[in-house]
C-alpha cells in the first residue's frame, strides 16, 4: 500500500506544483464534411384556360384597328391600282381549341378606296365590305414565357362594288386577286395580340410560391423548404376546348426543423426548360439533426449521474464539448481527479483533455455514437502518464460509453409529423399535398451544427394554380 501511494504521488507531483492543473493544447481541427445533397424532385403543375378565357384574353389585348395598309400594290381588273385599306373589328372574337389548332373568328368591316394606274390614274373609288378572319395556328412557349403563333387561314368578304369612272369592280375581286400580300398584315396582327397574353405573371406566382415554407410538424416545429433549381414545360396543348400547360418545378426539398419560419427568398424566374413528361413522383429529404451542444450535455449528464473512479479516485467532469472535425469528432472534457484520502483537495488535480472519435448512426435502432474513442497526443502524453498504472483506458472507454444516443423516437415522431402534414392541401396560389409512401434508407453525416441523419421520403404529390 505505501508503495502505491508513493506511485501515485509521484505521478501526481508534477500536476500539483504548478498549481493542480493541467491542460493539454487543443488538436487541429479540418472543416468537417458537407451534408449530403438533398434529392431532387418534380412538382407538376397543370395550368388550364378554357377556350372562353382564351377569347376574352384575346378581346382585351386585339386593338380596334386590325389592319391599316397605305398605298399598296395590287392587281386589279383593269390592271394595277393602288389600294388604301383599312380593316377595323366589329364583334368579340370566336375561339375555339380542338385537335392541336386554335381557331379564331374575327368579323370586321374592310374600308377600300382604289386608284386607278395608267390613262385612269385620275379615277379614285372607295368602297366598303363585310368581312370575316377565319384562321388556325398551333401554340408555342417562347423562352421569354410568351404565347407563340403563326395564324393562317382564309378571309371571307361580302360583295361591295367600287366604282373608278366608268369601270366598276368589287372589293372581293381585288382582294382574291392580292390576298396574300392583303391578309398578312392582319394575321400578323392578330399574331401579336395572342403573344401579349400574360402568362409570365402566372408562371411568376407559381414559381415564387414554391419558396414558400409549409409548416408540417408543431412539435417539434418543422417546415418543408423547396429549393427550385428549375422549371420545365410542356409545350401547350389545345384540345377538349381548353389549352393546358403542363409545368414541373425541379427542386430541392428537405425538412428544416426550427421554431421560426425559415427564410428562402425566391430566385428570379428561369428560362423554360424543355419536359419531356409531367410526373406526380416526389422525393424530399427529412433531417433529424442531434446538436453537439445538446449531445455533450446529455453525455455530461450520464458522467455526473454516475462518476467515474479510477484507482479510488473520483473523477468529477464540469465540462464536455463535442468539436467537429474531417475524419471524427473531438470530445474536450474537463475534469477533477480527487483522492478518497484527501478531504482538503490539497491534491485534487483538476485540468482538460482531448479525445478523437469516429460517429456511427444504426439505422435499425436509430442509435447515434461516438466509436473508437482515444486520446489525442498531446492530451496522451498528460494522461497516460497519470493514469496508466491504475486504469488503463478508463477515462476513454467510460466516456465513450456515454457518447450513445438513442433517438429513435423523436425519429419516429418527426416522421408522422411529416407524413400528417404533407397530406392536408397547404399553399394559397400554389397548393401542395403530398402521400408519403415510402422512407428510404437514411444517409448520416456529421456537420458543423450536429449529426445529422438524412432520411429520403417518397410518394405522390398533388399540387393545384389558381389563375
Amino acid at each position: 500500500m505505501q508503495t502505491r501511494l508513493l506511485l501515485f504521488l509521484l505521478l501526481l507531483m508534477p500536476l500539483v506544483l504548478p498549481g493542480c492543473r493541467f491542460e493539454a493544447p487543443r488538436p487541429a481541427l479540418t472543416p468537417p464534411k458537407p451534408a449530403p445533397e438533398l434529392p431532387l424532385s418534380d412538382l407538376s403543375v397543370t395550368i388550364t384556360i378554357p377556350q372562353s378565357q382564351i377569347a376574352r384574353l384575346i378581346d382585351n389585348e386585339t386593338e380596334y384597328r386590325i389592319a391599316d395598309l397605305k398605298d399598296q400594290d395590287v392587281k386589279c381588273p383593269f390592271g394595277r391600282c393602288r389600294l388604301d385599306l383599312t380593316a377595323l373589328r366589329t364583334g368579340p372574337v370566336a375561339v375555339s381549341a380542338e385537335n392541336g389548332q386554335l381557331a379564331l373568328q374575327l368579323p370586321f368591316q374592310l374600308h377600300a378606296a382604289l386608284k386607278a394606274s395608267g390613262f385612269l390614274s385620275f379615277a379614285k373609288a372607295e368602297g366598303d365590305a363585310q368581312g370575316t378572319a377565319m384562321a388556325e395556328t398551333a401554340l408555342s412557349l417562347g423562352p421569354d414565357w410568351r404565347l407563340r403563333s403563326h395564324l393562317g387561314g382564309r378571309i371571307a368578304l361580302t360583295n361591295a362594288h367600287l366604282r373608278v369612272g366608268p369601270l366598276t369592280t368589287n372589293v372581293t375581286e381585288v382582294w382574291d386577286q392580292s390576298e396574300q400580300s392583303l391578309a398578312g398584315p392582319i394575321w400578323r396582327a392578330l399574331d401579336g395580340e395572342i403573344s401579349r397574353i400574360e402568362l409570365k405573371p402566372r408562371i411568376e406566382a407559381l414559381w415564387t410560391s414554391a419558396f414558400q415554407p409549409i409548416e408540417v410538424g408543431k412539435k417539434p416545429v418543422s417546415w418543408l423548404v423547396l429549393k427550385p433549381q428549375s422549371l420545365g414545360v410542356l409545350q401547350p396543348q389545345l384540345s377538349h376546348g381548353a389549352l393546358t400547360l403542363s409545368l414541373a418545378v425541379t427542386a430541392r426539398g428537405e425538412v428544416v426543423v426550427q421554431d421560426q419560419k425559415p427564410l428562402n427568398p425566391p430566385a428570379s424566374l428561369p428560362q423554360p426548360a424543355p419536359l419531356g413528361e409531367a410526373s406526380n413522383r416526389f422525393s424530399i429529404a427529412i433531417p433529424f439533426l442531434l446538436p453537439y451542444a445538446r449531445a455533450g450535455q446529455l453525455a455530461l449528464d450520464r458522467l455526473r449521474q454516475k462518476p467515474l473512479r479510477a484507482a479510488s479516485m473520483k473523477m468529477v467532469f464540469s465540462e464536455l464539448r463535442i468539436l467537429p472535425s474531417a475524419d471524427d469528432v473531438v470530445v474536450e472534457t474537463r475534469f477533477c481527479a480527487d483522492p478518497p484520502w484527501d478531504p482538503a483537495g490539497w491534491f485534487a488535480s483538476c485540468g482538460q483533455v482531448y479525445l478523437r472519435g469516429v460517429p456511427k448512426f444504426d439505422p435499425s435502432t436509430g442509435i447515434m455514437r461516438v466509436t473508437s474513442l482515444r486520446y489525442d497526443v498531446a492530451s496522451a502524453n498528460i494522461m497516460l502518464e497519470m493514469m496508466r498504472a491504475f486504469a488503463p483506458g478508463t477515462l476513454s472507454s467510460v466516456i465513450e460509453q456515454h457518447l450513445v444516443f438513442d433517438e429513435s423516437r423523436e425519429i419516429d415522431r418527426l416522421e408522422e409529423q411529416v407524413r400528417a402534414g404533407l397530406a392536408a392541401p397547404h399553399g394559397q396560389a400554389l397548393t401542395i399535398s403530398a402521400r408519403i409512401e415510402t422512407f428510404g434508407p437514411p444517409s448520416f453525416a456529421w456537420t458543423r451544427d450536429g449529426f445529422l441523419a438524412f432520411f429520403s421520403a417518397g410518394g405522390e404529390i398533388e399540387t393545384a394554380f389558381k389563375l
